[in-house]
């Protein structure tokens, strides 16, 4: 999706133009946005924010590989609700509870699916570098379950949360084997949620406000047995990230999906980013360093023209075994 470049937009959180703020449904380009990537923006009670806010570990438990080490990320455990996360937090219960039951109702109905199971973690961006283009589950998972597998983000504090998002071309699209494809990149205000389809290509890696924007990430499946486990692995316990193409896995998504434009301009007068990641990044070309640290470790495979077999440590921290191409 294509938008006009600027310095500052007349909205409510002073976002540059070519950030899409996601704050109505009544707003046309919302509108627009949404029916493009399949997605849902839904509301989120201050209650069930204060008490995830307030769960929060100061400090979280691990930091994103993949070259994104500027992520900080905190999984739950996989039979703990929002109700079982928050548990032992002083709050109003039945504000809480009546926030998580809306909460809940929101996703069934714009999944339009009444038995549903969810898995969160604690996110938060410690300086400003835009993560390279990538899916959330490996490309099997995706091809059999995917339309079953959702994903959702939403902020826990009023700094709100930023997302990349990339459109995969249909076939028959001239673009679909012509120039670089740019992110779309949507600004998620405190007390909304947007869900997406599970195989949504998108990235990170934005920061602006102490809090690091903190927010919660949600793996969403639909509860049917047959998605739920196959051959007695629970699939909500193996998402990745994963960065290569689906059919060449020699190329990385970053090299044919690329950031907005005038997105770079934004690193150090908009986005948050620390000194030495400054330096590190080459006069703040944060998305390019990291783009190229991922694609000269890529070329070293490349180099070796044969499939060897690597161990993989996915997001939740279980090694498992992949063909490296």
């Amino acid at each position: 999706m294509k938008h006009d470049k600027g310095i500052i937009n007349n909205n409510i959180h002073n976002t540059p133009d070519i950030i899409i703020e996601l704050d109505s449904t009544s707003c046309p380009q919302v509108r627009s946005l949404l029916s493009a990537y399949k997605g849902h923006l839904v509301d989120v009670g201050s209650y069930l924010l204060e008490g995830l806010c307030n769960t929060a570990p100061q400090q979280l438990a691990a930091r994103v590989g993949d070259y994104n080490e500027n992520l900080f990320y905190e999984m739950q455990d996989n039979d703990k609700d929002i109700s079982g996360i928050i548990d032992g937090i002083p709050h109003d219960y039945q504000q809480l509870q009546n926030d998580i039951d809306k909460f809940e109702l929101s996703m069934k109905s714009s999944l339009q699916h009444s038995n549903l199971t969810y898995r969160g973690s604690f996110m938060r961006t410690e300086s400003t570098i835009y993560q390279p283009a990538h899916v959330d589950y490996d490309y099997p998972i995706l091809e059999q379950y995917g339309h079953k597998l959702f994903l959702a983000f939403f902020p826990l504090t009023q700094e709100g949360a930023y997302l990349q998002l990339w459109q995969e071309p249909s076939k028959d699209d001239p673009i679909a084997g012509g120039d670089p494809i740019e992110g779309t990149v949507v600004f998620i205000p405190y007390g909304k949620m947007l869900i997406m389809p599970s195989d949504t290509i998108h990235g990170g890696g934005f920061k602006r406000g102490s809090s690091g924007n903190l927010r919660f990430h949600l793996y969403i499946a639909l509860e049917e047995e047959e998605v739920r486990r196959e051959d007695n692995i629970t699939l909500l316990d193996h998402p990745m990230n994963k960065y290569t193409e689906k059919h060449d896995r020699r190329h990385e998504l970053c090299e044919r999906f690329v950031d907005a434009e005038g997105l770079e301009s934004l690193l150090g007068t908009y986005f948050d980013v620390h000194t030495d990641a400054c330096d590190a990044n080459n006069d703040f070309s944060g998305a390019s360093s990291t783009k190229s640290l991922k694609l000269d470790c890529q070329h070293e495979i490349d180099n070796d023209f044969a499939i060897r077999s690597a161990s993989h440590v996915n997001l939740f921290g279980l090694s498992e075994e992949m063909e490296v191409m």
